[in-house]
């Protein structure tokens, strides 16, 4: 069954002038890309303009459009024909890409993904924090654009195997994936073989595990588990290796961690310094279990208290470090009881570490209205997600 989402304009009072762009065909250029992937460009209509959505497009791309849905401030638009392609666009080294789900920028070389990616940034903190001076240094390039994934998620349904297409719950049935290490996609038509065929949608990891073996396993048998980790392991390292670096030259005693997972950033602070001392939170018990497991081998249990519990209850009940707090939230950002603690603490130092620059900049925004005398010491993207237009943001804020 084909689920994909009808092609329809919004009703909203005020929307009827509008609406009348349904369908419509226009030719355009693309100026930038936003969040979601999707390219930006602007029609004239009556005594304004109004920006387009297009999907698969590439900034300074000269196209052709068939406007596929409407709202009042904004429209969405398919492609037709390109008239004049991008400097940037390119052929998209994946079979899959034209249908997949799961990239979304395969179609764009890596420099220009990069050069999208800051643009959004900038362009979101100008915007949630006007008037704050800050630095965006250069972007530090995944050392791999392709096959950089420990892990990844594909639907079972039938004997099919792979991503959603996008915009549906159709699978793209594939037998290998490009964004996986190698040792993963080479392992997917082997997992296919062995899955029964199924009637309703499952969901299935594939990842090397901690000993970098193959393995795979039905989501909803075993949860989340280990899952929730960084996918691109070197790229990783090197954002690990910029917290051990920042933190070192604060020097605290005590240190509050949220979100603190299986303890990514935790271990390589507490033994490159010696006389620190931190609590770390996180919600999956698997994860904390882990953490504690490898603290005890560590012989860190004096050092480290990892606390199983969502972070709202436990600032509600415990104090936060008034040096530094740690936050590496999932991508919806901090809540506004956890802004709301860090706030009243008034730690000297902040490091936050987002994987969506939407929640990040909202969130800072709060932040910084709170207490102006938070200065942004460090800004960087680390581009954990090659082909898609997903990023990691570090961020360093210091009241010294």
């Amino acid at each position: 069954m084909n689920n994909k989402r009808p092609l329809k304009q919004n009703n909203k009072q005020g929307d009827s002038e509008t609406g009348s762009l349904l369908h419509s065909e226009h030719v355009v250029t693309v100026e930038k890309l936003a969040v979601g992937g999707d390219g930006v460009a602007r029609i004239p209509f009556k005594d304004r303009s109004i920006v387009v959505f297009i999907k698969l497009a590439a900034q300074e791309d000269e196209l052709k459009i068939k406007i596929t849905f409407v709202e009042k401030n904004f429209l969405r638009a398919d492609i037709l024909e390109i008239l004049k392609p991008s400097p940037a666009r390119r052929q998209a080294p994946c079979p899959y890409f034209p249908t997949c789900g799961g990239c979304a920028w395969q179609h764009i070389d890596e420099s220009e993904q990069v050069h999208q990616k800051e643009i959004i940034l900038q362009e979101l903190f100008q915007k949630f924090i006007p008037g704050v001076d800050f630095n965006l240094l250069p972007t530090i390039y995944s050392p791999k654009n392709l096959h950089y994934r420990n892990r990844i998620q594909l639907k079972r349904l039938g004997t099919k195997l792979g991503y959603f297409q996008r915009e549906s719950h159709d699978i793209v049935d594939i037998d290998l994936c490009l964004i996986a290490e190698k040792e993963i996609s080479d392992q997917i038509p082997m997992v296919k073989a062995k899955l029964r065929p199924t009637t309703e949608v499952q969901k299935f990891e594939l990842k090397l595990n901690q000993k970098n073996e193959f393995e795979y396993y039905n989501i909803g048998d075993q949860g989340e588990g280990l899952s929730f980790s960084q996918v691109n392991n070197e790229i990783n390292q090197k954002l690990v290796g910029l917290v051990s670096q920042i933190v070192t030259k604060i020097n605290p005693t005590f240190v509050s961690e949220l979100y603190a997972g299986a303890g990514n950033f935790t271990f390589d602070l507490l033994q490159k310094l010696p006389n620190l001392r931190m609590e770390s939170v996180e919600m999956n018990s698997e994860l904390t279990k882990f953490a504690t497991q490898k603290l005890t081998s560590l012989s860190y249990q004096k050092r480290l208290f990892a606390f199983t519990s969502d972070c709202e209850s436990f600032v509600a009940r415990r104090s936060l470090s008034k040096q530094l707090v740690i936050l590496d939230p999932p991508r919806a950002g901090c809540s506004d009881i956890v802004l709301k603690k860090i706030i009243e603490t008034g730690p000297t130092d902040l490091i936050y570490i987002s994987c969506h620059p939407v929640f990040l900049a909202r969130d800072l925004q709060k932040i910084m209205m709170a207490n102006q005398n938070f200065k942004i010491r460090h800004l960087q993207i680390f581009d954990m997600f090659p082909q898609t237009d997903h990023f990691e943001t570090f961020l360093y804020l210091s009241t010294t």
